[in-house]
């Protein structure tokens, strides 16, 4: 089994982390943990498109294609 060591840990301030986390990993900086939601946010709303039961499901695959190319394009 692979371990890996994170370099820095971000979490928002809420008092509870720092006692769990080691101080030399903890961050608190709040952009980057909004960065990483909206990105996280992101991928899963895209993913939907390929799932069947959701809502965003595309029927058409030229639709699809033109979605996905725009996707990995960009």
């Amino acid at each position: 089994m692979i371990r890996t060591r994170p370099k820095t840990i971000n979490t928002d301030k809420l008092n509870t982390f720092s006692s769990v986390i080691p101080s030399e990993f903890h961050s608190t900086h709040f952009r980057s943990t909004n960065h990483i939601e909206r990105n996280h946010l992101s991928l899963r709303t895209r993913l939907k498109r390929l799932n069947r039961k959701t809502i965003c499901y595309t029927k058409k695959m030229n639709v699809l294609s033109a979605i996905l190319t725009i996707y990995f394009w960009s």
